[in-house]
């Protein structure tokens, strides 16, 4: 009896010893240690953002999800941003991300983890992973609290290995970071615009047009409008209309701008 006592003991012990090391695996090791399987982890959001924790996400002033006459009427939830990862024998195949109350799912769940390790890890996949899992792996990234994330969105988005997808979702985060930093908001990538009025909107509509022109003849201005010292608002349509073309010349606006905020 003894001896099982001094047993149990130790094992209370040395658990307690490993406790701190256990902690501080990282995010990487400890979903690489799945395999295969599903895997969730959630963390603290940007201010601004809310959503039913299934269906649909509020992102400042725009919406994103699937839309019914019930989810429109469902109290859109401040709550951290959760994500599901599947894996295939360590390769992650596929990113859901939700915001709001918390709820159980499907897989094993890690628990909270810190948004800068989050963010960190999420570009990662963006950087390394196929198929859609990549573009789906930037928008939570995007959302964590306090990450400053445009300097390894912008290597992405100028990464030519990479697929037009992921360079696109990289390009128009990027795109949304440059008009917060115009409007005075640094590190701030969600929409907040005020109301337009009668000539903000016929400009916004004429930026509109450049952006359909045919083979980008449009870009070159649409880069001068981004740069004007007009509206504010304009000037964000015009940013916003960049990060959807392909036009290296985009991005180098777009880190021009955030390099002077």
């Amino acid at each position: 009896m003894r001896a099982r006592g001094f047993t149990g003991r130790w094992c209370v012990g040395l658990l307690a010893a490993l406790a701190p090391a256990l902690q501080a695996q990282s995010l990487e090791s400890r979903i690489a240690a799945i395999g295969t399987g599903q895997v969730n982890f959630h963390f603290t959001g940007r201010e601004g953002i809310c959503g039913d924790g299934s269906r649909f996400m509020r992102l400042g002033s725009s919406y994103q999800g699937s839309f019914s006459d019930a989810s429109r009427s469902a109290p859109c939830v401040t709550g951290p941003v959760q994500v599901r990862l599947t894996l295939e024998q360590g390769s992650v195949t596929r990113v859901e991300t939700w915001v709001g109350t918390l709820r159980t799912r499907e897989g094993r769940d890690l628990g909270e983890v810190t948004p800068r390790e989050s963010a960190n890890y999420l570009l990662g996949i963006a950087e390394r992973a196929s198929g859609s899992a990549g573009a789906k792996a930037v928008l939570p990234a995007v959302l964590a609290e306090s990450s400053v994330v445009w300097p390894t969105l912008l290597t992405i988005a100028r990464n030519a290995s990479l697929s037009r997808n992921v360079r696109r979702e990289t390009s128009f985060w990027l795109s949304r970071y440059a008009a917060g930093a115009i409007a005075g908001r640094k590190n701030d990538p969600l929409s907040n615009d005020d109301g337009d009025d009668d000539d903000v909107a016929l400009k916004k509509q004429a930026v509109f047009v450049l952006s359909q022109l045919p083979h980008g003849e449009g870009v070159p201005d649409l880069i001068r409008v981004a740069q004007s010292g007009g509206d504010q608002r304009v000037r964000s349509q015009a940013l916003f209309w960049l990060g959807q073309t392909d036009d290296p010349r985009a991005l180098s606006i777009f880190e021009s701008i955030l390099r002077k905020s």
